[in-house]
């Protein structure tokens, strides 16, 4: 039995065919919009989404699912934690689901430098995470896993950076930092103290949300979901950015998403695929990243970050990976893809590295191999002072 998550939906009707504006919201036309916790998304011409206005995407070709598939052995039917999530039957063919954002948002954050806002004053940025072995013949095509989920506080602060506590899976493709990336993230809400306004990047609420994110490192460039131009939006039912309501709790019931990034053998794009049945959610051009050589990733990681100013915020469930399962935050079944057109195995431990930067806050532990949960981390920690 799967854990399906209850969605509460929607559908609103406009009242005009084509809206350059909804109340003041958004830069896009839509034709039906869609409530989902508090949420509303627009129904946008899968071929008119935003992303399609970045300069380096002009005249791109949406592919609507990757070529190829994956051997039935990465789908782990018997996993009766998995939370599948969605927007109920989704948006209609031919669009999809964009978060509704004021369009003043989505330009502010379009040029955005948060990779330079992660250091000073008593902010803290710190990871903690299983890494593969970086050599000079690395290559990896792929990374999947099982995340537990949780919901860890996350307490709005008026500072120039964002306040957030996430647990992700990751490509490095280079020496420059640059990557993609995906899992569940709280990012809360904040003011810009010298412009009194709320930033473009983060959310009003302390929602769990499904997470996914590109970094180019070369020009310090961090974007998230929809929220600036990039990563191409292809399901009609699971968008970037949507509230999980299923949340674990301490001591009682778990639930985990599975996620999976891949390389297209075909076209080159980077992939992002959503639970057991590896749906399609969508996809990152290789154009995005035209001044590096991405023909592989070099590092695939695994874990947690936690940022903000101190008292910082918990990662994970907030409790030691020590406590084990049902109290620490867990990764199961990591994977990884090493040749182009094979099939995802099992990471081992002689693969990887313990990469914490701060280990008195935030830790990886109970690392090990069984047949019920693959390769298996638990990380997180309760934050606090960490002694910047």
């Amino acid at each position: 039995m799967v854990a399906m998550e209850a969605v509460k939906v929607v559908y609103c009707c406009s009242v005009l065919l084509l809206l350059v504006t909804v109340n003041g919201y958004g830069a896009w036309a839509s034709q039906l919009s869609i409530e989902h916790e508090g949420d509303i998304y627009d129904c946008v011409d899968i071929n008119k989404q935003p992303s399609l206005d970045h300069p380096l995407l002009k005249n791109h070709r949406v592919q609507m699912k990757p070529s190829g598939s994956f051997s039935e052995s990465t789908i782990d039917d018997d996993d009766d934690e998995s939370l599948e999530i969605g927007l109920g039957e989704g948006c209609p063919v031919g669009t999809v689901p964009i978060l509704r954002a004021p369009k003043e948002d989505l330009e502010a954050a379009s040029k955005q430098d948060l990779f330079k806002s992660y250091a000073g004053h008593g902010w803290g940025f710190f990871r903690a995470e299983e890494q593969t072995i970086v050599k000079p013949n690395s290559k990896h095509y792929g990374v999947q896993a099982h995340l537990n989920v949780y919901n860890p506080k996350v307490i709005p602060q008026e500072e120039i950076y964002v306040p957030q506590s996430n647990v992700v899976i990751k490509l490095f493709f280079g020496d420059y930092g640059s990557g993609v990336g995906a899992g569940w993230a709280v990012i809360t809400s904040r003011t810009v103290w010298y412009q009194k306004e709320v930033d473009p990047y983060t959310y009003n609420s302390n929602s769990t949300r499904f997470h996914a994110f590109w970094l180019v490192g070369y020009i310090q460039k961090y974007c998230a979901n929809t929220k600036c131009q990039g990563f191409i939006q292809v399901s009609r039912k699971i968008p970037v950015g949507m509230k999980i309501s299923n949340i674990s709790t301490y001591h009682g019931k778990q639930y985990d998403i599975k996620l999976t990034i891949y390389k297209d053998p075909k076209r080159g794009y980077w992939w992002l695929l959503y639970g057991r049945k590896d749906e399609a959610v969508g996809y990152w051009p290789t154009n995005l990243f035209k001044n590096e050589t991405i023909s592989h990733a070099k590092q695939a990681l695994w874990g947690g970050t936690a940022a903000g100013h101190d008292p910082f915020p918990p990662m994970g469930s907030g409790h030691n990976p020590e406590e084990g399962y049902g109290s620490a935050c867990y990764i199961s079944r990591m994977k990884v893809l090493e040749t182009s057109r094979g099939k995802f195995t099992d990471v081992k431990t002689d693969m990887l590295t313990k990469f914490e930067t701060s280990p008195t806050c935030y830790t990886v532990g109970g690392q090990g191999y069984s047949k019920n949960w693959g390769y298996r981390i638990f990380v997180g920690g309760a934050g606090g002072l960490c002694g910047l």
